[in-house]
């Protein structure tokens, strides 16, 4: 099914194969925006993402039209967290740190938080959060030995992406949008778009 087009202000592939793999035309426009540059200080989870979806929104937005080539469809922006024990945990910076974040998930529930940010070509924006719980049960030290050596944690909040854990077997079940944990809360976008054709 043909949903229209749209620009992704990511180089995420993971975002990007899920709105193809939905039905969207996707052009990608990375946003100018270095997460690693910024912190949450006391900002929950939902109000963290969704300022970074929106910043990293505007911003392609604006770098577009000081280009002479505005979009002429929606611009969708999307950032991801993990919260777990009180604290927000976005992509590792390192190999150590991805070790120590899988292993901190071990034997415990942790959430993932999604916000979304839609900016349309006159500039209104609509704005969501999606949340998900994710439980990882026993992996061994080698397990995630293994896995990060591989680099696959790379540009994964938490460290991980869902479905490639599934798939390789690991012991993890979700409550939640699969999608929402993969960065890209695909209910939640169809909501946001259909109260602007509203």
């Amino acid at each position: 099914m043909n949903r229209g087009r749209l620009v992704l202000a990511s180089r995420s592939p993971r975002r990007r194969e899920l709105l193809e793999a939905a039905g969207w035309e996707v052009h990608v426009s990375v946003a100018p925006v270095d997460d690693s540059d910024l912190a949450p200080g006391a900002s929950s989870p939902p109000a963290w993402t969704s300022a970074l979806a929106w910043l990293k929104a505007c911003a392609v937005h604006r770098a577009l039209i000081d280009s002479g080539t505005p979009a002429d469809v929606p611009i969708v922006a999307g950032d991801t967290v993990c919260e777990h024990r009180g604290l927000i945990l976005g992509q590792p910076d390192s190999p150590e740190e991805a070790t120590v974040m899988i292993q901190t998930f071990r034997g415990a529930t942790h959430h993932v938080w999604t916000g979304l940010c839609v900016v349309y070509p006159d500039g209104t924006r609509r704005m969501g959060v999606d949340q998900a719980a994710v439980t990882l049960k026993w992996v061994s030290d080698a397990d995630i030995e293994t896995y990060v050596a591989s680099g696959a944690w790379q540009g994964k909040a938490g460290g991980y992406n869902l479905a490639d854990r599934i798939d390789a077997g690991w012991p993890i079940r979700h409550q939640g949008h699969a999608s929402t944990i993969m960065g890209m809360p695909l209910p939640l976008l169809e909501k946001l778009l259909e109260e602007d054709a509203a």
